[in-house]
């Protein structure tokens, strides 16, 4: 690959010079309307065109037998790019968008990616991992930000690219949710509390199966646990003291059998949830119905665990790095039903 710049006299005289070069800059004529695009192959039909755009010094790079064009690059990349979920679309501009092709949650090879954005002329850039999106929604785009690449440093991306893809959509799937509050709330408040939840629960494609009130935080049980753990994937209980090791709840999810995974989070709001897992279901404590605030680490919870993660000490400790959930990170959320959607606010 080579690049070459022919002064007016050289390109008006010697079409030669020009003939097969590719375009570094869109030309265009006197009223700004483009005549040949950027990356355009010059071919000899092309020199009426290239003296009504009259460039001056015609900047132009030529291709050699082992090198591959922008556009043919990128979709051989973007095919090692997508993963489970994730469609490829044609270059526009020498870019493939890539899409998700469901709704699910965004996961990224972050240290292969990491390699191949360290090769010269190869641009791969993702949404963050771990972002909640729609079907249809742009999750990663690749380019060469040259007009070609060798096709050596082309192969060598896609054997970091590796099998399997880089970015994947992990579809939400049918989980079972229960509920068991602690608290006394007003028939309006219990209305809004589970219209909440149903909301979150339905946009990750599951059902809520039950919702529990037992004001009398003292009368919960490891039978009333059990019972609900059986028919739930997820069990939320609403209203705990996860800094009280004695609190009733607490102690009868230990007489239950569940084990611990963690009490306390590194994230805020949620830093007094608390994770344990009873049979094959998670059990998330939260400290009061503001859980159902927009922002909140069980937002997270929910989304890892919708998607098919395991609620796991590696994971919760993870979640410390943008642990601190201002609106600023409100792309880290689902929108669930727009903005405002029903969602309650915390105080």
């Amino acid at each position: 690959m080579r690049a070459e710049l022919i002064p007016p006299e050289g390109w008006r005289s010697s079409p030669e010079r020009w003939l097969g070069g590719l375009l570094c800059q869109d030309l265009r004529s006197g009223d700004g309307s483009r005549l040949l695009a950027k990356g355009h192959r010059l071919e000899r039909a092309d020199d009426l065109l290239l003296e009504a755009a009259a460039p001056g010094d015609l900047h132009l790079v030529f291709l050699g037998p082992g090198d591959v064009d922008e556009d043919s690059a990128a979709v051989r990349l973007a095919a090692r790019v997508v993963g489970e979920g994730v469609a490829a679309g044609r270059p526009v501009e020498s870019q493939v968008t890539c899409r998700a092709r469901w709704r699910g949650l965004v996961r990224v090879a972050s240290e292969r990616l990491l390699a191949l954005n360290a090769l010269e002329g190869v641009t791969v850039f993702t949404l963050p991992n771990g972002m909640p999106v729609e079907a249809g929604r742009s999750v990663a785009g690749v380019k060469v930000t040259g007009l070609g690449i060798p096709s050596a440093v082309l192969q060598e991306a896609e054997a970091r690219a590796a099998a399997g893809g880089l970015v994947d959509v992990l579809p939400f799937l049918p989980r079972r949710v229960g509920a068991l509050v602690l608290e006394g709330l007003s028939e309006a408040r219990r209305t809004r509390f589970e219209e909440a939840l149903r909301l979150k629960v339905g946009w990750l494609q599951g059902a809520v199966r039950e919702v529990r009130y037992l004001p009398d935080r003292g009368a919960v049980d490891p039978g009333v646990l059990n019972s609900m753990a059986a028919t739930s994937d997820l069990l939320l209980v609403a209203g705990v003291a996860s800094i009280d090791p004695l609190d009733r709840p607490w102690r009868a999810l230990v007489e239950a059998g569940a084990v611990a995974v963690r009490r306390g989070l590194p994230a805020h709001p949620g830093s007094s949830y608390w994770v344990a897992r009873l049979g094959s279901c998670d059990v998330v404590g939260v400290a009061s119905c503001g859980m159902f605030s927009r922002r909140t680490a069980l937002d997270l919870l929910l989304c890892q665990s919708f998607s098919g993660g395991l609620l796991t000490p590696e994971y919760l400790a993870s979640l410390g790095e943008g642990g601190l959930l201002a609106r600023e990170l409100q792309h880290r959320f689902p929108d669930y039903q727009g903005e405002g959607g029903g969602i309650l606010e915390a105080d």
